[in-house]
């Protein structure tokens, strides 16, 4: 049983649940990214080229959308086109485009003054369904668009009627092409390999990566380069930082305008060729003095000991994980931004958003710590830390987020870069070793890139956190930390504070789990934890807006060492999640009884799923 607002997928792209370890969630087809710029995991605008059954369209063109393409079976094939008639242009196209249109409203577009993409534009919004089509022998950019079918293109699909008219030499003059829009997906709801070969969907977009390097600017959200420099020497401001001159003194000035800038910069060859040529830039201005630092001397070491710190750094980011969350509910802000904030509001809010998804992020770092050591052979680490850090060497708390907190906060995420300082410094030297001794770790690949992620965000981390300071400034810690009770004042606050625990444990159980199996999990099951993990969230900042302290209490049966998650286990946990929903039912109003009926699907699901993995491989 799941959730009423479960979205269920129907073809096996979207319910293949096997994840590549290392492959970030963008390479999935459901979670890409796809805009229809280049730069980005697919372009779509590539499955539209055969949308006309047998056909075979080139969309990126200036002067119109080009046939490149006839297949040997199919309606062209039958009115006796074949390759030898080409080229012919897309002239214009005819079909639905709204739902509520009716077929006989249904409009024709030209495309007389369009260029490729702009005819792509309006077949991708022709619904399913009849479509027409009116090819002719010149681009269609100078077309005379439907004209040739006296602009009736929307007739011929009515009657359902196809034509090839050709001259005395037997060139095609004209042809009205109609049938069902072509489908993407094969029976089994895949992206027909057959129709589209592999590179076929990311063709188009950036490689290599100058292209993308020189045409996205500052007015592009992906901009990684500056537009506008100032010589190494400070004396001549707004150049041009793409210049394909380095000698001139002074150097030409940058143009007003876009052509006179292209003019000026290096182009695509020149720029794959000789990328190295742009130098570094400081504070806007270029630099020649920037040199690579000189190699840390890192002591190495031993497989075993490269696991056993391992073990130890996943119940670290655990202890950081908690920690965290408890910081984020000591704060008074609401779960969700009111639409009408007050100032205080909307900068406790921003500050508690910042804490909550820094812990969202050593959740992360919990499982990319458990799957490094799944590749070094060793079981998973799920316990908590009861001290953190080994120059740190500070005991395990819940504290509030009061501004002596808040320093620990960034003095544990500062980054150091260097050996055994702050957390991402333990990881140096698990980092160092495995990437010099591949001899030891046949997985160092995906290890190092797995570390390596651990130690990048914890600079981000550091740089959040003294966001936080920013939200924070100014404000009395008495005005932004919730007061909270020692003890639960009624038996509603006591089953509350149990089906948090409860929460707590299954997502622990879950994950549990998820590192032991590994890619046999599925992407299904890191999806329930995900649920685990709002539901622990939800359910915490209703203890936390009633002034009750989250416990966070540890479940020694899931952090102990033992079989990964037995069906006993799993079983346990069901009755647990059952009996906590039902007591704290029995005790509240229409708000809890809601939330319990939001969270009994989560949990059953979860339940449901792992006891299937734990049948499927044998843990009971």
């Amino acid at each position: 049983m799941t959730g009423a607002d479960k979205i269920y997928p129907r073809n096996l792209t979207a319910r293949a649940d096997h994840q590549v370890r290392g492959n970030p969630a963008s390479t999935r087809p459901e979670s890409g990214v796809d805009n229809c710029y280049p730069g980005l995991e697919f372009d779509q605008r590539n499955l539209d080229k055969q949308f006309f059954p047998g056909l075979v369209v080139e969309f990126h063109r200036n002067d119109g959308a080009l046939i490149t393409g006839v297949a040997a079976t199919g309606l062209p094939a039958e009115r006796g086109l074949t390759a030898a008639d080409l080229p012919l242009a897309v002239w214009a196209v005819g079909g639905r485009t709204e739902a509520g249109q009716s077929e006989a409203a249904a409009p024709t577009f030209s495309c007389t003054g369009l260029n490729g993409l702009e005819v792509w534009r309006r077949v991708h919004d022709l619904m399913p369904g009849r479509i027409a089509l009116l090819l002719g022998p010149g681009p269609g950019f100078s077309s005379p668009g439907s004209d040739p079918v006296g602009g009736n293109l929307n007739g011929f699909r009515l009657q359902n009627r196809s034509l090839v008219q050709r001259d005395q030499a037997g060139r095609v003059e004209a042809a009205v092409l109609v049938a069902d829009r072509a489908r993407y997906l094969d029976p089994d709801g895949v992206i027909d390999p057959d129709a589209y070969p592999p590179g076929e969907l990311t063709r188009s977009l950036c490689a290599p990566w100058q292209f993308d390097f020189r045409d996205c600017g500052c007015f592009y959200w992906a901009a990684s380069k500056p537009d506008i420099v100032t010589s190494s020497d400070g004396r001549f401001p707004n150049l041009n930082f793409q210049r394909r001159d380095r000698t001139s003194v002074p150097p030409p000035a940058d143009q007003p305008t876009m052509a006179g800038r292209r003019e000026q910069e290096l182009d695509y060859p020149e720029l794959i060729l000789d990328w190295n040529v742009l130098p570094v830039v400081v504070n806007d201005r270029e630099s020649d003095a920037v040199a690579a630092p000189p190699p840390v001397d890192v002591p190495e070491m031993t497989r075993d000991e490269v696991i056993e710190e391992l073990t130890y750094l996943a119940t670290v980011e655990h202890a950081l994980a908690v920690e965290y969350l408890f910081a984020h509910l000591s704060l008074d802000a609401p779960m969700r931004l009111p639409e009408s904030p007050d100032d205080r509001t909307r900068r406790i809010h921003a500050a508690a958003t910042e804490v909550f998804s820094i812990a969202v992020d050593e959740m992360r770092h919990l499982r990319w710590a458990n799957e490094a050591l799944t590749l070094l052979g060793a079981p998973p680490s799920l316990g908590r830390a009861e001290r953190i850090g080994r120059s740190l060497d500070r005991p395990f708390a819940l504290e509030p987020l009061t501004p002596e907190q808040l320093a620990w906060f960034i003095e544990v995420e500062r980054p150091s870069q260097v050996i055994g300082t702050g957390v991402d410094g333990m990881y140096v030297r698990l980092h160092t070793t495995v990437d010099r001794r591949p001899d030891l770790f046949p997985d160092r690949e995906r290890i190092v890139h797995l570390l390596k992620l651990i130690i990048d965000e914890g600079d981000d981390h550091f740089h959040r956190f003294t966001a936080v300071q920013g939200h924070l400034a100014g404000l009395d810690p008495a005005d932004y930390l919730r007061e909270f009770v020692e003890k639960p004042a009624d038996e509603l606050a006591v089953q509350l504070q149990e089906l948090a625990d409860q929460n707590y444990t299954a997502l622990l159980t879950a994950l549990r789990l998820t590192f032991a199996l590994g890619d046999a999990a599925g992407g299904l099951l890191i999806e329930q934890s995900r649920r685990a993990m709002f539901n622990l969230h939800e359910t915490n900042h209703v203890l936390a807006a009633r002034g009750i302290l989250p416990r966070f209490a540890l479940p020694a049966s899931v952090t102990q060492p033992g079989p990964p998650a037995p069906a006993g286990m799993v079983a346990d946990l069901a009755a647990s999640l059952r009996s906590a929903r039902d007591a704290f039912a029995a005790v509240g109003g229409p708000g809890e009884r809601a939330l319990v009926l939001r969270q009994a699907a989560d949990h059953e699901a979860l339940v449901d799923q792992m006891l299937r993995l734990t049948d499927e491989h044998d843990l009971g």
